[in-house]
């Protein structure tokens, strides 16, 4: 009996101490995203290895570094007003992985609401992100999306603007897209009779 207590007394603290790790590395993504948010570029880069990188889908390459802000999508974030939010958290390892709902004015002017993603940030052995890796989810769907109805009139009405702003077909943050995007989105709505987007 006396064994049998030590034991799970022992198997209490190691799960215990497995526990507080798990939510020390939680507490690192978090305070990451917080500062970024907040525009904390000292906390955020705190939180952060030496050449940190980011990959889309697949680690392949050398990836995207990672560092204060959205790199080429920051000013697309932020004249958008993008949220997101992180549930499911789970450790594996050094491994943090989150299942992310996003949202911005883009989004709402779409009708849209997207798919969730996955993002799996990966530390390194003094606790600082890495490497992160943002990937879709099998299975999710989208619950409604009016970008083909959009794509659809703008075809006929500015086909020149709408190759600019998905060149190759692809969403793209460059330049002055996010500016012309909110434009045509805001007279297209107008122009299909949708209630204007705050």
């Amino acid at each position: 009996m006396r064994a049998t207590s030590a034991f799970l007394v022992i198997a209490s603290i190691a799960t215990l101490g497995a526990g507080c790790a798990s939510h020390r590395a939680i507490r690192t993504v978090q305070r990451f995203r917080a500062a970024s948010a907040a525009g904390d570029a000292v906390a955020a880069r705190a939180c952060l290895a030496p050449d940190a990188r980011m990959w889309f889908d697949r680690k392949t390459g050398p990836g995207d570094p990672l560092g204060f802000g959205g790199g080429r999508w920051d000013h697309w974030d932020r004249y958008f007003h993008g949220r997101t939010m992180v549930s499911e958290w789970e450790v594996h390892g050094h491994d943090v992985t989150g299942v992310v709902h996003e949202t911005n004015d883009l989004y709402h002017l779409l009708d849209w609401i997207g798919k969730p993603y996955r993002l799996t940030w990966t530390l390194d052995e003094r606790g600082r992100i890495k490497e992160v890796l943002l990937e879709s989810i099998p299975g999710a769907r989208e619950r409604s999306n009016r970008m083909p109805e959009f794509k659809r009139w703008a075809a006929e009405h500015h086909p020149e603007e709408l190759a600019y702003l998905l060149p190759n077909g692809q969403m793209n943050p460059d330049g002055d897209r996010a500016e012309r995007w909110r434009a045509i989105l805001v007279e297209w709505r107008a122009a299909m009779g949708l209630p204007p987007v705050q």
